[in-house]
């Protein structure tokens, strides 16, 4: 009798040990979702991202009549949206694989893979205001517009925010990393990030999401009454209505994709969470950004797409970006 319970008792110890080492893993290294269909969605986003916004950006790069400081900005959002569609790619895989091996990936392949992350959204988003800031330039201060764009300004904008995308991805790799991801004051992303580096990278993602919506209302509102006075115009001298709302109509678009976008992971993160489920299930709406952008940016605009089709062709054509 003492032999069976004795018996017992190391069963019971072996039960719970195996239980706490399950738990501590969880909780230390990565804990997936029961379901994967965000991952598979984030998969096909990725690589509807990298092959859609490939095609504008060689068309962009190829063509020289596209060599302006409107398309060299939309190419360089192209490319960052390109970055982010492989990003999620890779991460998506990555997640799938640890999820089949029933593994858990390790600390440097989990600050590895928000690092690459950070770094395609901070750089997809200071893309998009650039490029934004581009056409607040070009509509509301048109008569200045080629003495203060030039193409060599264009590029420099480009290098400083790719630079500066990468140091703030990379800040926590130089040294401040939480040890562990249950450390007390630490969240548990990124293999363990401290809440003042999350809280530095939430303010460097809102200031150009204000900017951007700022501008884009701007734009708005200038297009909005350029609007008015030439309906008024025409209606004075009964003419029928050629006002074109298309421009205006594109804005809307741009800010609404945005936010829908960047929103649901901003607000979640800004939560600093604790579960993991509920975060990076907001991925996929940033993914989805990027899959959207070349169709408003590229396949709305005629010569984009002739520029794309040249590619497979040899005919030739002229490229204007109209706002």
């Amino acid at each position: 009798m003492a032999l069976i319970t004795s018996t017992r008792e190391r069963e019971n110890i072996t039960s719970n040990v195996s239980e706490c080492l399950q738990n501590d893993l969880k909780g230390t290294s990565y804990a997936y979702p029961q379901r994967v269909d965000s991952v598979y969605a984030a998969i096909c986003l990725g690589v509807w991202s990298v092959v859609a916004n490939s095609l504008p950006l060689a068309a962009i790069i190829k063509h020289e009549q596209f060599h302006t400081p409107a398309y060299f900005l939309m190419a360089n959002l192209a490319a960052s949206d390109v970055l982010t569609g492989a990003s999620f790619l890779f991460v998506g895989s990555s997640v799938l694989y640890y999820v089949c091996t029933e593994s858990a990936p390790s600390i440097a392949m989990l600050r590895f893979r928000f690092t690459l992350i950070l770094l395609s959204g901070l750089s997809s988003a200071y893309s998009l205001l650039t490029l934004t800031a581009e056409r607040y330039w070009f509509i509301v201060h048109g008569m200045s517009y080629v003495n203060n764009v030039t193409n060599d300004r264009c590029k420099i904008a480009i290098i400083v925010l790719w630079v500066w995308s990468l140091l703030l991805a990379m800040l926590p790799n130089f040294g401040g990393l939480c040890e562990s991801r249950t450390e007390e004051g630490c969240l548990w992303i990124g293999g363990g990030l401290p809440l003042s580096y999350v809280v530095l990278i939430l303010v460097f993602v809102f200031i150009p999401m204000a900017a951007i919506v700022y501008l884009n209302l701007a734009i708005f509102w200038c297009l909005w009454k350029h609007v008015n006075a030439i309906a008024a115009q025409e209606a004075a001298v009964g003419a029928q209505p050629s006002v074109n709302r298309k421009s205006a109509i594109t804005i809307v678009i741009i800010t609404v994709v945005f936010l829908v976008g960047w929103m649901p992971f901003s607000v979640t993160m800004a939560t600093l969470p604790r579960n993991p489920v509920s975060l990076s299930q907001m991925f996929v709406f940033i993914v989805l950004n990027s899959a959207v952008n070349p169709v408003i940016y590229g396949f709305r605009l005629r010569e984009v797409r002739r520029g794309v089709i040249r590619l497979f062709c040899t005919s030739h054509g002229n490229g204007d970006l109209s706002p």
